[in-house]
Formats: C-alpha cells, sequence, structure tokens
C-alpha cells in the first residue's frame, strides 16, 4: 500500500494539501526504511523532499504537538533533512532546486551552514544547462535568503542566466536572482545591467507590488546608474496608488530611493499623504524609523508627517526600538528640522540607556552626527559618546 501511494499521481501535492499529521507520518514511516526503495528512486526522492518542508513548518511553529507528538514530528525534520544530504548526488535538478529552496525557507531550525556548503558543490558539480529557469531562481533566493556567500556557485549561475534569453524569465524569478545578489554582496554589475533592461521591456502593469518593492530594494542596494528604472517604477507605483501597498513596502519604497539619494518629491509626498491617512500606529519600529530616516535623507521635509510621527513616538514605550533605531530616529528629526524639546529628552534618555561598548561603529558614527548638529543640550548623552570613542581610540593602540 505505502509503495502504491508513493507511486501515485499527485503525490507531492497531497502532501502539501494533507492537513492531518498523522498521515503524514505514516507515509514518512514508509518512505524512511531504505529497503522499501533504491537509493536513486525518483518517487521516494519526491515524496521526502515534499515532506521536508511539511515536518519543517510544524516543528518550527511549535504546532505539532496540539494534533500530535512534537518529539516524532521534530525527529522526521530532522532525518529528512539528514536524508536529502546523504542521497543529493541521486537528486535530479530539479530535486536539487527544491530541497535547497526548501531548506533555506524553513532556516529557523536549521543553524549548521554545512548544508549549504554540501549542495552548494552538489550544484556545482551538475550541467548548469539542465536546470530549469525556476530551477535557477529559486537556488539563487535559498542562498540569498540564508545569506550564505558562495561565490562560486554565484558566478557560475550568472554565467548560465546570461547565456540565456532573459525575456524568457518570469518577473518572480528576476526578483528572485536580483534579491539573491542584493542580500549576499556577490558582485552582479554586468548581469543587473542586463536584468534591468529586461525589465524596462515588461509592462509594469502587469507587476505585483511585492516584485515592484523587491526590484527597488535590489537595485538601491546593488547597483548604478538606475534612474531610468527607478522612475519607471515611481511612475507605476503613482499610477496604481499607495493604497495598494503594504505599511512595510511603503517604508522599503522610500528607503530604496533614500539609498540611492533620489528625491523623487512626487512620489515622496504621495507616501505621506497615504500615511496620514492610514496613522503610523501599525507600523513596527524598523518600518517607523525607515520612513523618517528615508524622508530626513532625501530632503523630503513634511512637517505634518513628522509631527504625527513625533506624537508616536512620545507614546509609545521606546525599548521595543533597537539602539542604532533610537539614533536614527534622532538624527532624523533634527535633520529635517523638526526635533521638539520633548521629544529630544525622550530620545536622549533613551540613547543613554545604551550599552556603548556594544554599540556597532555604524551606531557610533550615526550619533556623533546627530550630536554635532542637535540644537538642544544633552550633556550626559555627549559624555558617554566621547567617553567611548575615548575607549575604541585607546583600544586600537
Amino acid at each position: 500500500m505505502g509503495r502504491k501511494l508513493v507511486r501515485s499521481f499527485g503525490i507531492v501535492r497531497k502532501i502539501q494539501m494533507e492537513a492531518d499529521v498523522e498521515q503524514l507520518l505514516e507515509l514518512y514511516d514508509f518512505v524512511k526504511n531504505e529497503e522499501n526503495f533504491d537509493p536513486d528512486d525518483a518517487a521516494a526522492i519526491s515524496v521526502q523532499v515534499a515532506l521536508f518542508p511539511r515536518f519543517a513548518a510544524l516543528a518550527g511553529k511549535e504546532q505539532s504537538n496540539k494534533i500530535t507528538d512534537f518529539h516524532r514530528v521534530k525527529v522526521a525534520a530532522d532525518n529528512l533533512l539528514k536524508t536529502m544530504r546523504r542521497r543529493s548526488h541521486y537528486f535530479d535538478h530539479a530535486h536539487l532546486a527544491s530541497a535547497v529552496w526548501n531548506i533555506a525557507a524553513h532556516g529557523h531550525g536549521i543553524t549548521d551552514k554545512s548544508y549549504f556548503i554540501h549542495f552548494e558543490k552538489e550544484i556545482r558539480s551538475r550541467n548548469t544547462s539542465l536546470f530549469t529557469h525556476r530551477d535557477l531562481s529559486m537556488i539563487m533566493w535559498a542562498y540569498g535568503k540564508a545569506q550564505f556567500r558562495a561565490s562560486l556557485l554565484f558566478k557560475k549561475l550568472r554565467r548560465e542566466i546570461m547565456a540565456r534569453d532573459l525575456a524568457r524569465f518570469t518577473v518572480e524569478e528576476i526578483c528572485n536572482i536580483v534579491w539573491a545578489y542584493a542580500r549576499t554582496g556577490e558582485p552582479s554589475a554586468k548581469l543587473f545591467f542586463a536584468l534591468k533592461i529586461e525589465i524596462l521591456r515588461r509592462d509594469l502593469k502587469e507587476v505585483e507590488e511585492s516584485s515592484l518593492i523587491v526590484i527597488l530594494w535590489s537595485y538601491s542596494v546593488n547597483a548604478v546608474n538606475i534612474k531610468p528604472l527607478f522612475r519607471a517604477i515611481k511612475y507605476e507605483i503613482l499610477r496604481r496608488g499607495l493604497h495598494c501597498f503594504t505599511y512595510r513596502q511603503l517604508s522599503q519604497m522610500v528607503g530604496s530611493y533614500a539609498l540611492q539619494n533620489m528625491h523623487a518629491p512626487d512620489l515622496f509626498e504621495e507616501v505621506s499623504s497615504e500615511i496620514m491617512q492610514r496613522g503610523v500606529q501599525n507600523f513596527e519600529p524598523g518600518w517607523l524609523v525607515t520612513v523618517a530616516d528615508s524622508f530626513a535623507k532625501t530632503e523630503n521635509y513634511n512637517r505634518d508627517l513628522f509631527k504625527i510621527i513625533g506624537e508616536h513616538i512620545m507614546n509609545v514605550d521606546l525599548s521595543a526600538y533597537e539602539p542604532l533605531q533610537v539614533i536614527r530616529l534622532f538624527w532624523a528629526f533634527i535633520n529635517a528640522g523638526f526635533l521638539t524639546k520633548s521629544l529630544h529628552n525622550k530620545l536622549t534618555n533613551q540613547i543613554v540607556l545604551c550599552d556603548f561598548p556594544e554599540l556597532k561603529d555604524v551606531s557610533l558614527e550615526e550619533l556623533v552626527k546627530a550630536l554635532e548638529n542637535n540644537d538642544f543640550k544633552a550633556p550626559e548623552l555627549v559624555a558617554a559618546t566621547e567617553a567611548e570613542l575615548v575607549r575604541r581610540s585607546e583600544a586600537k593602540c
């Protein structure tokens, strides 16, 4: 019965849709027994690769104990992961792409980077022309998600992508590729240029909001001479309206333009109007900081927007904010010229509570920049900052 089920049509889809975890565990109990199959049995490999994300997701969310034995589910996920690594040389190209994608997608429980090292070597050993466009984009997304710098792999896949007709890649596949390069910091100027031209050939009206934001962010991090692309995306965003975008996407949107020092007053004006209409209470701390920081960096000094952000900051507990986030808020309000005495006191009091030796260099640099332009007195914060600068200077001697 187990063999017949494994070889049945649509078994992978059944695994993805099966709500009864006990049914999944029974299937796992059958395929884990290597005596039931040859090591290279495609059907068994398909089932194992499909079962892993189901068990990994349940184990990661710790929800499996509500419906079955949690330990059993976790053991199944761990064993499937090890089995995939051990049998990877039997995988076809699609299985390899799916396996590494699933490992990265459920990476919250996978801290051992040796899996990514292993699959990188396995993928590089293959003929890359046999990977589909989707396979290539899934592999790159996986390494981008894990922020694992696989330079040799990226170089090989880059050559393969450049050798193909880019018009045959979907927008989603292009997004996965550029996002992966941006996340890992791998060099990719020629590829980014070619993909930029391809994106500009597409009808942006057909591109989903999430993809527009991924393209913006990826190119803001890892490309130059992108004004035509950013201009085209800006016009498309304005055409469809800001109501289509989530709070996070609004933050990423202005953050991308700020990273490239693009003023874009028409876009920023629409974003500020949208935010003021919605309110800022549903922004997560990091998103709200990016909004304030981006408006200040691009010199889009919208008084009403900074007013509602300032009022929100005065009414929330800043312990939920990371030190660098508070420092960037401090700098943004100073740079925009909208820092009130009460907001100054709240922000500086929070910054003073930081563990200064634990502050990253970029945080300390941001703080020094803010203090140099501060119109209010903050003697305790200035003293703490100067002491930390002296400590770091002496440590280098």
